[in-house]
């Protein structure tokens, strides 16, 4: 049976448990709020490692030399492959660089280009049998990405998308992300992101415009078709785990906030970053709780 990426996902990922931090919520809702914009990573899945962050390729629990094998990429032997995770940080490391010199100041890499540039690298240096310049590189992403965070639904997703989508609110998705993300969503939820409830029209992914939170550009999208639908970003409430990432950035894109501090892993709360200058409207420590948006 050939694997795909919904098999992959389904096989290899083993139920979470958020672990609840310290902190007081405050539900205090918002006025008039016609949409709801979500963060994934910390909020709507729980992440063993907090976050999707590829600034720092991990390698805990890796075991590449399998990875690249089940993704039809052979390695001349198992010692070559430790060079992996130096080799992927700094590829992204360099296109960050190059992207700031051109003026963007939070730049995010597509993954699978980034892959590429390390398989090229190993080719080049007698690390690999086969020349993989015209072999897919997306399974062997998403098993790398699943090997180095795990993730699962947190608890009352995807039933709270489902709630408030049927009370009328429009939803969608603000996240740093790659093209796996989606994928991931869709295989836990055993639905598509339209028959969960987001509107795909409003979500953006980092990845697809190279540009990652906290920049307020990925929130361009989103905002202009909800103001053609006639709502303004004051009455989009964007919950996120990130004090800096989520809540600063939605609040500077004209958005109320609501703080997801449901899981002690992923909740950043940025003390002390000067960057972090305003406090979100809501903090919730239960997915579930946004029904209050429903019921007020």
């Amino acid at each position: 049976m050939t694997d795909t990426h919904d098999s992959i996902i389904r096989k290899t990922l083993t139920p979470l448990k958020p672990i609840l931090p310290d902190i007081s919520i405050d539900l205090n809702i918002p006025a008039d709020i016609r949409a709801v914009l979500f963060d994934i990573y910390g909020t709507l899945l729980i992440s063993g490692t907090g976050d999707i962050s590829l600034s720092s390729v991990q390698r805990d629990t890796l075991d590449m030399d399998r990875i690249l094998k089940e993704s039809n990429f052979e390695p001349y032997f198992k010692g070559c492959v430790e060079v992996i995770p130096n080799k992927l940080n700094r590829n992204i490391r360099v296109f960050h660089e190059k992207k700031k010199l051109e003026g963007v100041d939070y730049p995010e890499v597509e993954i699978r280009n980034i892959w590429k540039s390390v398989l090229k690298e190993l080719w080049i240096e007698g690390s690999l049998v086969e020349n993989p310049e015209d072999k897919p590189v997306d399974l062997l992403s998403l098993r790398h990405e699943l090997s180095v965070n795990p993730v699962w639904p947190m608890p009352g997703f995807p039933e709270i998308i489902r709630s408030l989508r049927e009370s009328g609110l429009h939803i969608g998705i603000v996240s740093n992300a790659q093209f796996y993300t989606p994928l991931i969503i869709e295989a836990l939820a055993e639905n598509t992101l339209e028959q969960i409830g987001f509107e795909t029209d409003l979500c953006a992914w980092s990845y697809k415009i190279l540009m990652a939170k906290p920049s307020k550009e990925i929130f361009r999208k989103p905002l202009d078709r909800l103001s053609k639908l006639g709502i303004q970003p004051s009455q989009v409430l964007y919950v996120g785990n990130d004090m800096l990432n989520d809540v600063s950035t939605a609040s500077a894109a004209g958005c109320r906030t609501a703080l997801f501090a449901g899981d002690r892993r992923s909740l950043k709360l940025r003390e002390g970053d000067k960057r972090v200058k305003v406090k979100p409207d809501m903090i919730i420590k239960e997915l579930i709780q946004l029904e209050t948006l429903i019921t007020q």
